[in-house]
């Protein structure tokens, strides 16, 4: 059979066409597999440290009575510290608020006080400083939390003082209503979106030997905490929830709070 030139170039420029269109792809499918293989190797592998997180976090939701200098503080712990003398301790105890804080609280009250003359008190050796405790296993202890502190609580001359856990605030005192060696009690000016009428009730009793309880009232909130003062600090067990790395949840394991 005879086949022209013009037949033949048409031809072998076909057959060259469909070699490279084949070879790029293969190319393709071996680049996509690769591709691939190191996305599911990453997944994998992000897997694998999420289980291995996890398994710690369970691991660790009984915490245990541990001196902090025989544990692994690289890794996630969880445990009540005894020492009173710890790293931990010692950030408890010398905890100061920051320019954020003061930032914060001068702010609240600067747009409480629009208008309104706070009243200056006299707490004639009433606690001023305190700091939250919580109940695990039927006994008070401190609580390190794995983000933000613990709340803490500050009666000042004109003003009463939330700090944290993430970020502060304050109102001002309208009158005291009680005073006694165990007792305060307090109306104090707050914000219109929390009461209609502005007012707060704050009562502070002390309950026990280094004790308090912090009742708080208004038309929006109801709260009680249970509390100590900086000296009673050493008087607790801490419980650290150690987070070196990332933040993971809180613990959850206290008990139920009693009205």
């Amino acid at each position: 059979m005879f086949i022209s030139w013009t037949t033949f170039k048409v031809t072998r420029l076909t057959f060259i066409l469909t070699i490279l269109i084949l070879t790029i792809s293969c190319t393709d499918n071996r680049t996509e597999n690769s591709t691939q293989g190191e996305t599911n190797t990453e997944i994998d592998s992000a897997a694998k440290q999420s289980e291995t997180l996890v398994e710690e976090f369970s691991e660790d939701t009984i915490p245990e009575r541990n001196n902090p200098h025989s544990l692994d503080l690289s890794k996630y712990q969880i445990f009540i510290d005894t020492t009173r003398s710890s790293k931990f301790y010692e950030s408890v105890k010398n905890w100061r608020g920051s320019k954020w804080d003061n930032q914060s609280i001068n702010s609240s009250l600067n747009a409480i006080n629009k208008g309104f003359q706070p009243k200056q008190v006299n707490l004639k050796g009433f606690p001023t400083y305190f700091i939250a405790l919580r109940k695990l296993n039927d006994q008070f202890v401190l609580y390190d939390r794995c983000d933000g502190i613990a709340p803490r609580f500050e009666i000042r001359d004109t003003a009463f003082i939330f700090y944290g856990p993430l970020e502060s605030d304050a109102e001002s005192i309208a009158k005291m209503i009680s005073l006694k060696d165990n007792l305060a009690e307090f109306e104090l000016r707050t914000f219109q979106a929390k009461s209609n009428d502005q007012k707060s009730k704050l009562r502070i009793e002390k309950v026990g030997e280094f004790v308090y309880k912090l009742t708080y009232k208004n038309q929006t909130f109801d709260r009680i905490e249970y509390l100590t003062t900086v000296d009673g600090i050493e008087k607790f067990d801490l419980l650290v929830n150690n987070c070196p790395t990332m933040k993971m949840m809180e613990f959850d394991g206290f008990d139920e709070e009693e009205e």
